[in-house]
This record gives C-alpha cells, structure tokens and sequence, in this order.
C-alpha cells in the first residue's frame, strides 16, 4: 500500500471537502451554510472556512433573506455563473454552430458558420479554429476568461483519444484530432463527444430533461442519432458510441446506407431523404407548391421549402412529413418497449415541422407499443432550438471545474 504524507493527505481532504460544498451550491443554490453543512456532513465551520474562501475568489455569492421566525436574517449562497464562461461547438458536415455561454446556460453570444466540404480536413480544422478565436476576441481575446470548448460532432468518437473516427458524410476525411488542435492552439481544456450525446446532456442541464432520470434525446438532421439518459446519467455504451439510432434497418429493401447497411431508418426519415424523395416525386411529375417555391428548379429544393408547403398544406410534403413519422414512429416504439423512457425529445431540423410529425409519431406509438412502456412516455419536441448539441457539448467541462473549483 502506498504510504500518503500528512501533508498531501490533508491537502487532498481539503479539496475534496471545498468539491463537496461548491457542488452543494452549484447545483442546489441558493442554500445557507447550516442547509450545505447537514446535507454534506461537514462541521459548519468547516463550511463557513470553505465559502469565504470561495466567496473571495469569485466563484460563488450571496444574498440575504429574512428569517421566518424572526431571527437574524440568513445569507444565502448561489454560485457566481458569470465567474468563468464556456464555449460550445456544435460541428456538422457543413455548418459549424458556436455559442458562449455562462454557467448558467445562459448564451452570451453565439455564431453559425458554413462551410463548403471540399475545404478538406485540414481547412475544417483551420476554420474551426478561425471561429473560436473570433468568439473569444469578442469578449477581449482573453482565453483566462474561459474554462474550455466542448465540441459535438455529427460521428463517431473514439473515447481513447477523443478522435473522430468517422464523419458519415465526409467519408475520405479519416480521422481527426480535433481535442490537439484546439488544445494546441488555445490552451484550454477540451472535451469531444457524439453532437447527439452532447443535445441530450443539454437537455438534462437546461431543457426539457431536467429532473428527469431516463429520456431519449432523437436528433433529426442529416444523419439520426440519440442520445441517451438512464438513471439521471449519459449512457455512452462500451466504445462511447451507443445511440446510433439511424442506423437500425426498417425496410430491408430500401436505399443503401452510407454505412454500407440496406433500408436504414436514415435513408428514410433524415432531411436529405426527405429532400431527395420529393426531387424524385416532382420530377416524376407529381404536383407541388414546392415546384413552384423552387422555380421550377428542382435542383434547388430544401428542406424549408417541404417545410413550408406542408404548412400551405400540400399533399405531397404532406405524405412525405406523414410517412417520415411513420418511420420513425416504428423505431420509437422499439425504443419504448427495450428501454422503457418516461420521455422521448425529438430534436435537430424535425422541429420546424410543427404537429405534423409529431402525430404521425404518436399514432404508431398508440398502435404498436406495449401498454405499460406506451403509457409512462411522453414524446415532445426540443426547446432549446438550435442551441441544444453547443450547450450540451460544453456541460463535461462545467462538470469538470464544479468537481475540482480550487483548480480554476
């Protein structure tokens, strides 16, 4: 057994008991010293010693109520969100998404960058870079500022080395080193997850999974992933990447995948499908809006414009929405019946379709699923827009300063 100094021993039992407390009130605040004291089981003085301490730094502050039975008023403490702030990344194929927040979640300034994917690897890493540093000079090129970047990104991660090891629609890219980059450059702490892990954790932090211990975060772009929350806490699976929820067959005589499998749910339901299903259906000459919104150029057609010609309700963006959540509908109910969530969010681009998906979703949910499961869960649509993978990718960071405040 290796022998600890005294000295070391009573440092260590310092910072540990300075975790305790600052962890009571980031995540309980605002709290009194006596409410820390008899959740934590320090001596009160030991509490008191600790939020001076961490008062005088900055990192947590205080107000004071008024008593309920008429004595001295008690302060109370909550922590100082604005002490450091975070940056969050939220990379696809070809846009980046970028967000600065507080502690609090609270988006302080944020900026959306596309990008052509013949920049290549090495012109991704070099705009990435480009746009965390205007982010940063935003608010005074001060990086001590910071705490770190969380980055999502639309793959899979290697939890080894935070790689990612597999961009599905940069498939000549290979891997990419995107923690070395940034730490290299910035000297700030990084963390790289799965952008769908990162909108779950998002949600747990400042959406709709608050307080909630099992839910499913389904992001909808160009590509379907999950992320997944089981007993209050991110399930990332053996190899860190479990929630590739579009890659589950649902029609084996459908279109081949980009992972090489046959009638993935993805192929079907994410918004390249749906674009390239109603291209297809124009140009056999099925009748739209969406022919006109496009002027005649069916080259040009978006996923807005589906959008848009299913809320002038147009048959055919109509179906398209309609059977997309059939689809979808199917792998939910396995969802429900294996892992059996009290929610389900559906996040990414599937949210600008309204009601329209949503029903068609709960239609089959009613159908198909097991009574018990069917009727725990609840299935809704993300709040937080946008914002919820940058959010989320920069939570590990947050986590990591409330777990050691004395570092910072």
């Amino acid at each position: 057994m290796k022998r600890i100094s005294p000295s070391i021993r009573a440092t260590s039992l310092s910072q540990h008991n300075t975790s305790v407390v600052f962890a009571n009130i980031f995540y309980n605040g605002p709290i009194t010293q006596r409410e820390i004291s008899r959740i934590s089981g320090l001596s009160f003085t030991t509490v008191a010693s600790i939020v001076s301490g961490l008062e005088k730094r900055g990192v947590v502050e205080h107000s004071t109520e008024s008593s309920t039975n008429g004595g001295r008023p008690s302060a109370i403490y909550r922590r100082n969100s604005t002490y450091r702030y975070v940056i969050g990344i939220e990379a696809q194929h070809d846009r980046f998404r970028l967000i600065v927040s507080d502690l609090a979640g609270h988006t302080i300034s944020q900026s959306t960058t596309s990008f052509d994917k013949r920049i290549g690897k090495e012109g991704f890493l070099e705009l990435l870079l480009r746009q965390i540093r205007d982010q940063i000079d935003i608010h005074k090129g001060d990086t001590n500022r910071f705490l770190g970047v969380g980055i999502g990104v639309g793959g899979l991660v290697n939890p080894k080395d935070d790689t990612v090891s597999i961009l599905p629609h940069l498939p000549n890219w290979g891997s990419i080193s995107l923690r070395e980059s940034v730490e290299r450059e910035f000297q700030l702490k990084v963390s790289i997850q799965n952008n769908s892990a990162a909108a779950a954790l998002g949600e747990l932090w400042y959406g709709l999974g608050r307080g909630k211990k099992n839910f499913l975060f389904i992001n909808v772009r160009d590509g379907i992933g999950m992320g997944i929350v089981l007993n209050g806490e991110l399930y990332r699976g053996t190899t860190g990447t479990a929630g590739e929820f579009g890659h589950i067959t649902v029609d084996d005589r459908g279109p081949v995948c980009t992972c090489g499998n046959v009638g993935c749910l993805e192929t079907l339901t994410s918004v390249p499908a749906l674009v390239q299903s109603a291209k297809n259906l124009i140009a056999d000459g099925v009748t739209s809006a969406i022919n006109d919104m496009s002027n005649g150029d069916n080259d040009s057609v978006t996923f807005q414009m589906l959008v848009d010609a299913s809320k002038q309700g147009d048959k055919l963006a109509y179906k398209l929405f309609t059977d997309a959540g059939r689809y979808l509908g199917e792998g939910v109910v396995s969802l429900v019946n294996l892992l059996n969530p009290e929610l389900i969010i559906i996040g990414g681009d599937f949210v600008q379709t309204g009601q329209l998906v949503l029903e068609s979703i709960k239609d089959v949910l009613i159908r198909q699923a097991l009574e018990l499961p069917r009727k725990a869960v609840e299935v809704v649509f993300s709040e937080l827009g946008e914002n919820a993978s940058a959010l989320g990718s920069a939570v590990p960071i947050i986590q990591e300063f409330v777990a050691s405040p004395v570092s910072v």
